[in-house]
């Protein structure tokens, strides 16, 4: 008789804390958990992430597991909503397929692994099988939301760290599909706020919740997926073989991006273009007549004209010409975007969504066009920019990018720590040891 569906999910997550994993998949697990550890500590100044902390330090409870970029700490379920509310504070977090796996998943591992005083290793390996278990949960479900795939992988994430029998596993795998939920009105949010409940501290505080209730031993439906009134059958369309395909050997953290700018996604490959056409053509503001930018069809709706500055594609190249780059704290200056100098370059910034993108099977591209004042015109196609999963950053890449994010709340020499023991995470012989190090006094207020 085959084995059920839950049944090889349950066996792969129980397998996943011990697994071995191949070299180039380790190295890649490091660069998102470094990446993530990066958006939770820039993101806890930022106002979602204030808010998740507050509320977090509102709630109380034991001290168990540390709040990230703050100075105390809470429940394992409060530690991993805070946490995650600040990796989805803005959007410098990781992405696939429009799933945000690392906001939601290192958050739920995180406080699982501090709560049972677990290993670097282990903790490495339950990110990764978190990733395994959320993306695939988000290709069989349509995509229906980033929430609701995340839940599964984070709760695959916490699961390996605390459970130890295939039963518990088809319990917690119940538990995470009677929380999974979502829709994509996030759009309506003009604060980032909302989205980062949605995307992370909302599947990270319930994929914890699971593993810590069956750890406790409630029990459940032993068959969610293909029992009596299962999901498959509630929640169509779904593709239950994508639940297991090439599971075990294709390792999807490996597949995921890491975003270069800490913008929105459809919008990179032109923030890009326009970064090296400014560059290479020494342009400024006052040299332009018009700019204009295509990206894919459903990417412009995605960021035209947002109220949020990071996901405003007309605001972020007004804010390239005007600045000569784009920085984090650019991308996030939300005054910024009522000035009168960046609404007038602001003015010459025209956005196409274009159709054929998406014919092409290549969403991942950008064409800039900018007319100059003397009477020339340069262009620049970028197609999968670098922190596409097809075109990764390298580790020292990644390490650029995430110190600087780090440093004004952990300063330079803490977070030279930070990056070298996430480097030796496998030698790690307690995770508390780098959970100190991401602990700060200078709280935003």
């Amino acid at each position: 008789m085959a084995q059920k569906i839950i049944e090889t999910l349950s066996d792969h997550i129980l397998a996943a804390k011990a697994a071995e994993l191949p070299p180039e998949v380790i190295q890649r697990a490091k660069d998102h958990i470094l990446d993530t550890f990066a958006a939770i500590v820039s993101g806890s100044q930022l106002k979602p992430g204030r808010l998740g902390t507050q509320f977090a330090r509102d709630q109380g409870g034991k001290e168990q597991c540390s709040v990230l970029g703050s100075n105390f700490r809470t429940t394992a379920s409060s530690a991993a909503f805070a946490n995650g509310m600040c990796a989805h504070a803005d959007e410098t977090d990781d992405s696939i397929s429009q799933l945000h796996p690392g906001c939601a998943i290192v958050p739920a591992a995180l406080a699982a692994a501090e709560l049972l005083d677990a290993s670097g290793k282990h903790f490495l390996n339950a990110v990764v099988a978190g990733y395994d278990i959320g993306y695939r949960f988000h290709r069989a479900f349509g995509q229906r939301s980033t929430s609701f795939g995340a839940t599964f992988g984070a709760a695959a994430a916490a699961g390996s760290l605390a459970l130890v029998e295939p039963r518990q596993v088809c319990h917690l795998i119940s538990y995470a599909g009677q929380q999974a939920s979502g829709s994509r009105a996030w759009v309506g949010d003009d604060e980032h706020v909302e989205k980062a409940f949605d995307y992370a501290a909302m599947p990270a505080h319930n994929g914890v919740t699971a593993a810590l209730v069956v750890r406790a031993g409630f029990t459940g439906n032993p068959d969610i997926l293909e029992g009596d009134n299962n999901l498959i059958a509630t929640y169509p369309p779904c593709d239950p073989g994508d639940l297991l395909r090439e599971l075990g050997r294709r390792h999807d953290i490996a597949r995921t991006g890491i975003k270069k700018y800490s913008v929105g996604s459809p919008m990179m490959e032109a923030a890009d273009a326009l970064v090296q056409l400014v560059v290479e053509h020494k342009i400024r503001a006052r040299d332009v007549v018009k700019v204009v930018a295509r990206v894919s069809e459903s990417g412009a709706r995605t960021v035209n004209n947002r109220t949020m500055p990071d996901v405003n594609i007309q605001h972020i190249l007004s804010v390239i010409l005007l600045d000569g780059r784009l920085t984090f704290a650019a991308a996030h200056d939300a005054q910024r975007m009522k000035e009168k100098e960046l609404l007038e370059v602001k003015e010459k910034i025209q956005l196409i969504g274009d159709p054929d993108f998406e014919r092409a099977g290549t969403n991942f591209q950008g064409i800039v066009e900018v007319v100059l004042k003397d009477g020339n015109t340069v262009r620049k196609h970028v197609i999968k920019c670098r922190g596409r999963p097809d075109n990764p950053m390298t580790p020292d890449e990644v390490e650029k990018k995430a110190a600087p994010l780090m440093e004004p709340v952990l300063g330079d020499q803490q977070t030279a720590r930070v990056i070298e023991t996430v480097r030796g995470l496998e030698t790690l012989g307690n995770i508390r040891a780098l959970t100190r190090l991401l602990l700060s006094d200078r709280a935003a207020s």
